[in-house]
């Protein structure tokens, strides 16, 4: 078995901090002994005596039998100190930096009372290793972190008119994770806000512009705060509004003060039939009709009538392909 980091070795000790109930420790404590895989008194000692001078929440306490104990004085310090001297934790809260998964799940075991509680599923951290594993990741984190300008490329199968294979000097703006996946907030040479996929980008380049100024991003990072309602909200394009119905079957979810499934959705009216009115504001079709498609039947478009007709063409296509492989899978 490969020996243990220094690092790991730390975490092991912090841990044990969360696990004992007076918070107190020492060199002799058996399950520490066992976790540290052997490691001697005294150079557990060493380690103990290295965590006290780091933070200010473990302090030594008066011997007893001749054993040096520390104790910890506040489990909330710990933990933000914790954070604020591990620069790649620091990435996680601003959620445009590089996380590291086996540190976040040492760090769930601090919360004992609660592990049996909480579930969290979906994480915006499940992906990282394949991404890190590219090095595209942290190409784009440090590019963000010092404002550089970024030559972008990305794979051949999601190229299109919209989409150009090649994007150069864009300022590389925020990472951002949303609808389930990690995007790059750039801004192109057009002034135009962009969000590139991860998953999609092949390769990532500094260009040789140095970096830019925060006054500069300053509307788009508003834009990304303020307005932004999923990855396929378009900058600088006025929203327009739409009335949707919610049959009474699922009316309840989308009554007056019930939680937003998105972030421009408001309450209109509730029928007499128990059926709900609500709008929702979009910049382009696709910001919202997935969404209704979810729904579906039970959410109908009462206005505008172009969104309508387009929704009513969607349902048609998806119709004849069903009808189509039904009579495919009849002949076989």
């Amino acid at each position: 078995m490969s020996e243990l980091s220094t690092l790991e070795k730390y975490k092991i000790i912090l841990k044990r901090f969360g696990e004992v109930e007076d918070g107190i420790l020492t060199a002799y404590d058996k399950k520490l002994k066992e976790d540290l895989k052997g490691m001697s008194e005294k150079q557990i000692g060493r380690l103990l005596q290295d965590l006290e001078r780091h933070f200010d929440g473990i302090v030594k306490i008066e011997k007893k039998d001749r054993k040096q104990r520390y104790k910890l004085l506040n489990h909330k310090d710990i933990f933000i100190q914790y954070f604020k001297n591990n620069p790649k934790l620091e990435w996680l809260f601003s959620l445009a930096k590089e996380a590291d998964p086996e540190i976040l799940k040492d760090l769930e075991k601090f919360s004992n009372p609660y592990r049996d509680i909480f579930i969290f599923k979906n994480s915006p951290f499940e992906d990282l290793s394949s991404l890190k594993e590219q090095k595209i990741f942290d190409i784009l984190q440090q590019a963000v972190k010092n404002r550089r300008y970024i030559k972008l490329i990305f794979k051949n199968e999601i190229v299109n008119k919209e989409n150009p294979k090649v994007v150069n000097d864009a300022k590389a703006l925020k990472l951002v994770f949303i609808d389930g996946n990690w995007y790059i907030a750039y801004i192109d040479t057009t002034d135009r806000l962009r969000f590139g996929r991860v998953s999609f980008i092949e390769d990532v380049e500094y260009t040789k512009w140095e970096s830019f100024q925060p006054s500069a991003t300053k509307k788009h990072i508003d834009f990304i705060k303020n307005n932004l309602q999923n990855s396929m909200t378009l900058y600088g394009i006025k929203p327009k509004k739409a009335l949707i119905k919610a049959t009474p079957t699922i009316a309840k979810y989308f009554k007056k003060g019930m939680k937003k499934f998105l972030l421009t959705q408001s309450f209109e009216k509730e029928l007499e039939d128990g059926s709900v009115i609500f709008s929702l504001k979009y910049t382009q079709e696709l910001e919202i009709l997935p969404f209704i498609q979810k729904w579906l039947p039970d959410l109908v478009i009462l206005e505008p009538q172009e969104l309508k007709k387009s929704y009513i063409k969607k349902l048609k296509l998806a119709l004849q392909y069903l009808e189509e492989k039904s009579q495919k899978d009849s002949q076989k």
